[in-house]
């Protein structure tokens, strides 16, 4: 059989099943992921969880789930992660082992911050000593989920066949409980190769197995949030993480509308529409004039609100607020997380608090808004929204002049890439599943709300972007969605081999790596610090730049399955680059277009 027939068999799911009922511990664990809607499982394989997988491929015929085969673990989190922020539901993936669980470590951090709901397998042991060869003793803990203990919301490792289905349906309760975030389970070997006599599988239907209703607010809170509100001089509405639901643009809009509200999407999210005369997003002082903020689902409500004010960086900085303004959470951010890893920040400073679903909230607070208005909106509002619209537009024109200043800039400006990528896409229907971190230039890519951006990494994980695309891009795959990802060259370079995923299961998609041969972010700290030292900044490329050789990132695409076009020097070239790229993606193809950018 050559290769391609071994992949056409794996595509059309014609591995044969089996038709008898389960006879191993492992058929009754596969059976319970299907039943628990798995479609896709993400895994590199690994002997601690060998019966599990014969029992995917030859109990259950590799379909529902079907194994996605990757390069790195790392890359399997990340696909799961990027899968569940597709989809709005769970991501699954095994992981081998103490070896398995380290390498994929990174992302599941990243998951844990970005609150998002996947169930993680892990295979260990034997736990019998007698059972074990070298190298199961030297990849086994007695407490394996210590690894990722403090940044998941829940681990166990059962030790009867039994209660290894029942965790697996608590961790997956937990992980689909808001706040979301990623449970891991590690699967003892031997019980996944006992042989059973009887079947006795838990029912995942059952209400203790399922996650709760949603947490209403308090309407007390949500009136007095309302007379805020309405009652400020420069109220500031701040969206999170919850942009990844399309449902939140509507009432958001009507919210910022009703209150004459200026609005900015918090760092790493889109929420709103791009073009609205109150969207504020991108301007530096906005927060400084604000005496109210309301945030929505914010990831650190310090930096989303008054900034932390610190003299030894100003990179990444989003503008001061004005420390004497009101700050209003809505989240529910004091459900989440736990005391060994500080993101988030510090004790939020809320003067009020809103803990209930975030959307749930807004609705609520939307309708008491309309409630007090009903006599009549004060004179004020309609001024300052005349005031916020025409900043907003003065914001915009400025926008324009910088695209045009540095349109025809060799290497290729940051503006001119992002205005050509949106200018092949916008007349598909097109998802930004992964964007490049502080390189986003905003601006240059219109938004029409929630949903259309799938949001950061969550934890900064570099390495998160190309797993992410390529999982997202799965769980879109048939949907008429166009996937669009545009990731840095260190990013991809960290797991390269997630495209060899999405070529194997022919996954469409459009990735465009930006590649200024730089760990372009830490260049920008060199600078910084040589600056404030009064050292050489000429300096600051050494230990920074990814030349000499300079890496074919294209062709590195290429060698996995994908087509690929780059490096391209010369801004002329993008727009035909891309016309070519979609063609291929439409084809179902993944298709990656390398360009040579600036740094800043």
């Amino acid at each position: 059989m050559h290769m391609t027939d071994i992949a056409e068999t794996e595509h059309s799911h014609h591995v044969a099943a089996s038709n008898n009922a389960p006879e191993y511990g492992s058929d009754l664990m596969v059976q319970l992921l299907r039943d628990l809607g798995a479609e896709y499982i993400f895994l590199n394989p690994g002997s601690s969880y060998r019966g599990i997988h014969d029992s995917l491929v030859n109990f259950l015929g590799n379909r529902a789930p079907e194994i996605v085969l990757v390069t790195h673990e790392m890359i399997a989190v990340a696909m799961a992660h990027g899968y569940a922020k597709a989809t709005g539901k769970a991501g699954f993936c095994i992981l081998h082992n103490l070896v398995g669980l380290m390498n994929g470590s990174m992302s599941v951090f990243n998951a844990f911050c970005d609150q998002t709901p996947i169930l993680i397998l892990g295979g260990s042991g034997p736990a019998d000593p007698a059972e074990r060869r070298f190298i199961d003793w030297a990849h086994s803990a007695n407490t394996q989920g210590d690894l990722v203990r403090p940044y998941v919301k829940w681990t166990d490792e059962p030790a009867t066949l039994d209660a290894a289905l029942d965790s697996m349906l608590r961790a997956y309760r937990k992980a689909v409980t808001p706040p979301y975030g990623p449970a891991y389970v590690s699967i003892d070997a031997g019980l996944q190769e006992q042989a059973i006599a009887s079947a006795a599988m838990p029912d995942p239907k059952l209400p203790r197995y399922q996650a709760p209703p949603k947490i209403h607010p308090d309407p007390a809170m949500i009136d007095k949030v309302a007379d805020a509100l309405l009652g400020a001089r420069m109220p500031l509405v701040i969206g999170g993480r919850f942009g990844i639901q399309p449902a939140v643009t509507a009432p958001l809009v009507r919210l910022v509308e009703l209150a004459g509200a200026a609005y900015v999407d918090d760092r790493t999210i889109v929420c709103f529409p791009s073009e609205h005369p109150q969207n504020m997003s991108g301007d530096r002082k906005i927060r400084g004039e604000a005496d109210l903020f309301v945030c929505f689902d914010c990831q650190d409500l310090t930096a989303a609100t008054g900034g932390y004010g610190s003299t030894r960086s100003g990179i990444m900085g989003m503008g001061a607020g004005a420390k004497e303004a009101a700050v209003v959470d809505v989240s529910l951010g004091d459900y989440f997380g736990n005391s060994w890893t500080r993101f988030g920040g510090p004790t939020p400073p809320a003067d009020m608090q809103v803990i209930a679903d975030p959307l749930l909230a807004l609705e609520h607070l939307v309708a008491a808004v309309e409630r007090k208005l009903a006599a009549g909106a004060p004179a004020a509002l309609s001024a300052r929204r005349a005031a916020i619209a025409e900043r907003h537009a003065d914001l915009a024109a400025r926008r324009k002049q910088k695209l045009e200043a540095r349109f025809a800039e060799t290497p290729v400006s940051l503006e001119r890439i992002t205005h050509e990528v949106y200018q092949a896409v916008k007349d598909e229907d097109w998802t930004l599943v992964v964007r490049n971190h502080r390189t986003w230039v905003e601006g240059c890519w219109p938004f029409a709300g929630a949903g259309q951006y799938l949001g950061g990494d969550g934890g900064g994980g570099v390495g998160y972007g190309p797993g992410a695309a390529a999982g997202a891009a799965l769980a879109l795959k048939g949907t008429g969605k166009l996937p669009v990802a545009m990731i840095g060259d260190g990013d991809f370079m960290m797991a390269p081999g997630a495209i060899w995923s999405a070529a194997h299961h022919r996954v469409p998609l459009l990735m465009v790596i930006l590649n200024n041969r730089s760990w372009g972010n830490d260049e920008l700290h060199q600078r910084e610090v040589a600056e404030h030292r009064g050292r050489a900044v000429a300096n600051a490329h050494i230990g920074q730049r990814t030349y000499d050789p300079d890496a074919d990132l294209a062709g590195v695409a290429r060698s996995f399955g994908a087509w690929a076009k780059g490096p391209i020097f010369d801004p002329a070239e993008i727009a035909g680059a891309l016309r070519e790229a979609i063609t291929e993606v439409k084809a179902g193809r993944v298709a990656v277009v390398e360009v040579v950018t600036a740094l800043t």
